[in-house]
């Protein structure tokens, strides 16, 4: 469901896909290429959220925009996940259940299933726990990982259509 909030409608690029299911209020920009799944929820009635071209918003995640949002190129917000006004780098995995508040996470890094990120995130790290913290460095093999599960993400959305 597409809806208006305030005179700002979502603009979805044609070359997206988006759930019947999903629910996208105000202001929001989905790039080509960026899949929205079954269930989530992306809600900006304050400011703009802004999903980048490559970027996977998998089932069930929420998406608030109390201060603008950016999920970045290529990054994948996985099931269930929160993003609560925050800049999502590219290339990022933020894993089951995790919620990302107000923070900035850097390129090319992972957020752990079911972490609680709570300060900004440097890039190509490796974050876990509650409240997160930095683990590691995210390691190369990681992040072609990501590239290459954001490629089979929207080979599988062309079936949502």
């Amino acid at each position: 469901m597409i809806r208006e909030f305030k005179g700002k409608k979502p603009l979805i690029s044609k070359n997206a896909i988006v759930d019947e299911t999903a629910l996208l209020i105000g202001n929001i920009i989905v790039e080509e290429h960026a899949s929205i799944w079954p269930g989530v929820i992306l809600r900006a009635d304050e400011e703009e959220i802004v999903v980048k071209r490559n970027a996977c918003v998998l089932d069930k995640a929420f998406v608030e925009a109390p201060k603008k949002v950016i999920i970045g190129e290529g990054s994948i917000i996985s099931h269930g996940a929160i993003i609560h006004g925050s800049e999502i780098g590219e290339n990022v995995l933020v894993g089951i259940g995790a919620i990302v508040l107000e923070v900035r996470v850097g390129k090319n890094s992972i957020i752990a299933a079911g972490a609680v990120v709570t300060k900004d995130v440097e890039e190509r790290s490796f974050m876990a726990g509650v409240p997160a913290r930095k683990v590691r460095n995210a390691e190369d093999s990681e992040i072609k990982r990501i590239k290459e599960i954001a490629s089979q993400l929207w080979n599988k959305a062309k079936w949502l259509r």
